[in-house]
């Protein structure tokens, strides 16, 4: 699969689960994480696990806090578990306000 098809495959995934995104130059989308203004979503394709099927391809994704300029987390998902992205994310977000306060 080329870059351009595995980007519009997770252009598509993410609107499935509602995250709207925005693309950039680098082939990795960004969209606000719902409900927190400060703070961005970020994925892109991290690449295949050689041997394994498609389903098995591992996605990238990363939270940043745009106030502060850090990287809450980051991690890597095979796109099976997409679904969950959004409800870790912001479980995440949460211990890290909880964290600065």
């Amino acid at each position: 699969m080329t870059n351009i098809n595995n980007f519009q495959k997770l252009v598509e995934l993410a609107n499935e689960y509602g995250i709207i995104c925005q693309p950039t130059p680098e082939e990795c989308l960004i969209a606000s994480l719902p409900g927190e203004d400060d703070f961005l979503l970020a994925f892109t394709w991290s690449g295949v696990v050689e041997g394994e099927p498609p389903e098995h391809e591992l996605i990238a994704i990363s939270v940043q806090d745009i106030v502060k300029e850090v990287t809450v987390a980051a991690w890597q998902i095979p796109i099976y578990l997409f679904g969950n992205v959004l409800r870790q994310a912001q479980m995440l977000v949460a211990a890290h306000k909880d964290f600065f306060s």
